[in-house]
């Protein structure tokens, strides 16, 4: 026998394991797992959270400060604009009966001071704006469906007032005569019928009634969005506070984990993520709170005192209405002794003084209150909040406001004088109605009861204007305030996630 090999030697096809009871595949299921408690997966779970939750973070962050800029921008594009269309449609509306009656007042006469084609080119001019005021209210209004109903149901009153005028116009030109004084009977029954439709028969409804109605759904939806801004912005402020605060958290116990595992006092990219967080807790309260401030001052201090002289200058159109619906009904008892009530209550809703229960004792007891009242101590001033210049004493804000504002009082107070005057001239056919329409319409005349007023609108338009000008400079810093803070969150967040990020992968890279 050779040593050569003539058949293959038989292989046993089971390996030695399979005397053991075991199989390669046995080894591949039970590979031993590391514990989920190991550092690496604490460490891996921890990044994922903050990363997670600065996410969460941002979201939350930023939706809130959009809900809070909308808010904000619905005051300023929306609300404040509807209000101040709907105040001056009321002044427009006084100021339009005011020059129909000073037309009718002058009749064909040519000798007047102020002629008749003056009052109704003014007349048209109002007509115009309140038209112009009514456009703007229904862009303003857009999308309220109830506000548009009223502002239908104002702009129908309206034309049919000024269908009304004409009429009572054209008659008085027909009708009138050539000298100045009462209206003939024909013509004041014309008038009536116009006054109605501005007043109602009590005067308590129709055209005025409806436009005030629409002022204060005006200014009741300002103050509700104003409402909802202030506290949209304390929303964002707390959640600026709590999310900045566990951020923070979470990221210092992140470090004391590093501390306690691998005996570091720091991690730089880790420290710096956590100051990330507190740059972004800090920043945004700032950022907000001065938003807030902002806010505040262009709604409040601002717009509040814009809202109450507004008032005042549609009350004083409505007031010098009546003086000259005073001298059209001098042969008409009835209507005289309206129109003077009339007066008496406008007068009180400007500025309502102590024993002022009738216009002989207002005019006396608001000259006192001229005298005692100061720039100095302008919150001390006997006028209630009630009124209009109550409100606006007991909101001064602004440097120079107060000395505008006490000069538009005491502007109002000559008026006021005046009027006392115009009411104990001879009211005469002869000569006196004539010098006392003279005297109520001519604003040229130094001394006149119409100079005055005039005098006493420029100033109150002085105050609007700056409370005016103080609200269209806070707003939209208030705006833009907190609008940064609805794309910023998202760049702390991305920053911080990176930070941690870096901060752990060297960490995680000795376990590999």
């Amino acid at each position: 026998m050779t040593g050569t090999l003539t058949q293959a030697p038989n292989r046993s096809t089971s390996h030695r394991a399979t005397t053991n009871g075991t199989s390669f595949s046995d080894h591949l299921t039970h590979i031993p797992r590391a514990p989920r408690g190991t550092t690496p997966n604490i460490l891996r779970a921890a990044t994922a959270a903050a990363g997670v939750f600065a996410l969460i973070a941002a979201v939350a962050l930023s939706g809130a400060a959009s809900g809070a800029r909308a808010q904000i921008s619905t005051v300023r594009a929306t609300d404040a604009p509807s209000v101040r269309a709907t105040d001056d449609f009321l002044f427009r509306l006084q100021d339009m009966d005011a020059q129909l009656v000073n037309a009718l007042l002058v009749n064909g006469d040519t000798g007047m001071r102020v002629p008749r084609g003056a009052s109704e080119a003014l007349f048209d001019t109002d007509r115009k704006a309140a038209d112009g005021d009514l456009e703007a209210a229904t862009a303003a209004l857009s999308g309220d469906q109830s506000a548009l109903e009223q502002l239908h149901t104002v702009a129908d009153g309206f034309g049919q007032y000024q269908e009304q005028s004409v009429r009572t116009l054209a008659d008085d030109e027909r009708d009138g005569g050539t000298a100045a004084g009462g209206a003939p009977p024909s013509v004041f029954a014309d008038y009536l019928i116009g006054h109605a439709l501005l007043f109602g028969d009590n005067d308590d409804s129709g055209l005025m009634k409806s436009a005030t109605d629409l002022e204060a759904a005006s200014k009741n939806a300002i103050s509700a969005s104003a409402s909802s801004a202030n506290d949209s912005l304390s929303t964002v402020l707390a959640e600026f506070v709590i999310f900045g605060a566990l951020l923070v958290g979470g990221l210092l116990a992140l470090q004391a984990i590093l501390f306690r595992r691998f005996h570091r006092m720091l991690n730089p990219a880790l420290a710096a993520a956590t100051a990330v967080a507190l740059i972004l807790m800090i920043a945004g309260i700032a950022g907000t709170a001065g938003a807030a401030e902002d806010f505040h001052t262009a709604k409040s201090d601002a717009f509040d005192s814009v809202l109450a002289l507004s008032e005042a200058n549609a009350t004083s159109a409505g007031i010098n209405s009546d003086e000259s619906r005073w001298l059209l009904a001098q042969n008409y008892p009835e209507q005289l002794s309206e129109y003077e009530n009339s007066f008496l209550r406008g007068e009180n809703k400007i500025a309502d003084v102590p024993n002022g229960s009738s216009v002989t004792d207002y005019a006396g007891s608001l000259d006192g209150q001229k005298l005692i009242t100061d720039v100095n101590d302008v919150d001390q001033t006997s006028l209630t909040p009630n009124s209009s210049f109550g409100k606006e004493l007991a909101n001064i804000t602004f440097p120079g406001e107060a000395d505008q504002a006490l000069a538009a009082f005491r502007a109002y107070c000559d008026y006021i004088k005046d009027d006392a005057k115009l009411r104990a001239m001879p009211s005469d056919p002869a000569g006196g109605l004539k010098a006392a329409i003279n005297f109520d319409t001519n604003a040229d005349a130094p001394g006149s009861s119409d100079q005055a007023f005039t005098a006493y609108s420029k100033a109150l338009g002085d105050v609007i204007a700056t409370n005016e000008a103080h609200f269209e400079s806070s707003m939209p810093a208030a705006e833009n305030g907190i609008g940064t803070w609805t794309w910023l969150p998202y760049l702390f967040s991305l920053l911080l996630i990176g930070l941690t990020v870096l901060g752990m992968r060297p960490r995680l890279t000795e376990y590999r």
